[in-house]
């Protein structure tokens, strides 16, 4: 029998709700503090591409601290 709720209205209405009975205070002041210094512009940039170019993106980034750590280490040696 399909069910009256889809499944993302599900998990969205679970995500409203208080958490172990936490009280509604408004916004957390902690993360409020740290959203004015993250750039949401790049953020909605990123999430414009697809997820297997996001992928190729963080993959190109692995490889390219791996080669820094390389690349700091070998100067280590020097």
């Amino acid at each position: 029998m399909p069910s009256r709720f889809s499944r993302q209205s599900l998990i969205l209405g679970a995500m409203e709700q208080p958490i172990l009975g936490q009280a509604d205070a408004g916004p957390d002041p902690v993360v409020e503090a740290y959203k004015q210094h993250v750039d949401r512009s790049l953020i909605r940039e990123n999430l414009k591409r697809s997820v297997e170019e996001r992928f190729q993106r963080l993959i190109e980034l692995q490889q390219f601290a791996a080669e820094l750590r390389r690349a700091g280490l070998a100067a280590s040696r020097r």
